[in-house]
């Protein structure tokens, strides 16, 4: 309502009641605000300008209305919905208004009882007041909401991008004093450690920050996105993750301090890639913590394929049945060090199987197998190649055919 409202039609001792009344506005304004700030919360300390602005305001308006003078809602319906917009940009509760507003109008309607009583004005003219002050103080309630409205949209705003900062930072392993600033300004609490997971969406979509509790935080990064959220809440997250997305593959990192969530971060996505290796059993919500072995030994692809071209030059040599059989062989021996019958006893071969294998690979091997150094390089190796010949990687072979001619 931004027009000027004519006059109300008051009786005429009502209108003499708000004329005399219009000397003291400020006085009274001065004294509404004093008790409100008594009356209301602690939040709302350093509101005492804007409130006493209000009241002087709207008991102005008001009166001129009363009047039946020219009174443009413009100016005080702007400064309510300040009002909104400043208490909901602060994090403020929109009760403490209404609780303002409530004891404002307490207020002005004793003091207006008090003047009706001294001046014997009817009861007509009492509740010609009466209801006029019920629509002017519902007309204000509702420039308050589209401030609040608007304020809260704004904070939500400013907040998710403190948010999104706050991401970056600790993903890119910022000193601690700069998270510890993003993360007051994001309104995010930081905790001494942080589960990060990684989240593989498969149609290329993203998981709004509001599908997830106040305590995670979410941002879509490239080809994954990233979920943090303090260990007692992962739980409660994952599943909030998975309703959100029931496609989507997790992969939960332990939780680690905040200084370590870039590592955390790489060892998340490391999971997935192996798990779209086949080297990971495929699994909706994956547990690094289970894999932890697996993540390490795939740390460094590129290391791994150039041991392997070393090491096991002897095992990719011979023909894909001989170096499937001699490496399960060998890997067990490597990870047991036990004898013959108790190495067949876990492949479930004839002992004799085993000498007969056992020679084949001291043959390839020789003396090596007697280098401690070469022997633990040589089962990291295994256990972390292994898993990739079983599920089909033709690599290391197929680069040594090249290499070989």
């Amino acid at each position: 309502m931004t027009q000027t409202q004519q006059s109300p039609g008051l009786p005429g001792s009502a209108v003499w009641m708000l004329k005399s009344l219009e000397s003291e506005v400020r006085p009274i304004a001065r004294k509404i605000t004093r008790h409100l700030r008594e009356g209301l919360p602690a939040e709302t300390e350093g509101f005492e300008e804007l409130i006493f602005t209000a009241v002087h305001g709207a008991m102005s308006h008001f009166i001129d209305l009363g009047l039946g003078r020219s009174a443009p809602y413009i100016a005080i319906d702007d400064h309510f919905r300040k009002v909104g917009f400043k208490v909901a940009a602060l994090g403020q509760d929109r009760a403490i208004v209404d609780q303002g507003i409530d004891m404002a109008t307490t207020e002005l309607w004793d003091e207006l009882r008090r003047r009706a009583v001294e001046n014997e004005l009817s009861a007509a003219a009492l509740n010609a007041l009466n209801e006029m002050m019920t629509t002017y103080v519902d007309h204000l309630t509702s420039q308050v909401s589209k401030g609040f409205e608007a304020g809260t949209e704004a904070r939500d705003q400013d907040n998710d991008v403190a948010r999104a900062r706050l991401i970056d930072r600790m993903l890119s392993g910022a000193s601690a004093d700069e998270i510890e600033v993003q993360a007051a300004l994001g309104d995010w609490a930081l905790p001494e450690k942080v589960t990060v997971m990684a989240v593989e969406l498969r149609d290329g979509g993203r998981i709004p920050s509001d599908a997830l509790s106040a305590t995670a935080l979410t941002r879509r990064r490239e080809p994954t996105q990233v979920v943090m959220c303090p260990p007692r809440d992962t739980e409660a997250v994952t599943k909030e993750v998975r309703a959100a997305a029931p496609k989507a593959r997790v992969s939960i990192c332990w939780p680690v301090p905040p200084e370590d969530v870039p590592a955390a971060w790489r060892w998340a996505n490391r999971a997935l890639a192996l798990v779209n290796a086949r080297v990971i059993p495929a699994k909706p919500v994956i547990d690094c913590l289970a894999y932890r072995t697996e993540i390490w030994l795939h740390a460094e692809p590129v290391m791994r394929r150039q041991l392997a071209q070393e090491l096991l030059e002897p095992l990719l040599a011979e023909s894909a049945n001989s170096r499937e059989i001699l490496t399960e062989t060998l890997l067990v021996w490597l990870e047991t060090r036990e004898s013959a019958p108790a190495i067949a006893a876990v492949l479930g071969v004839h002992p004799q199987t085993i000498r007969y294998r056992w020679k084949r690979i001291n043959e390839l091997f020789g003396e090596s197998l007697r280098d401690p150094e070469f022997v633990t390089q040589l089962l990291l190796l295994l256990k972390a190649s292994v898993p990739l010949w079983v599920a089909g990687d033709q690599s290391d072979f197929d680069r040594y055919q090249q290499q070989t001619g």
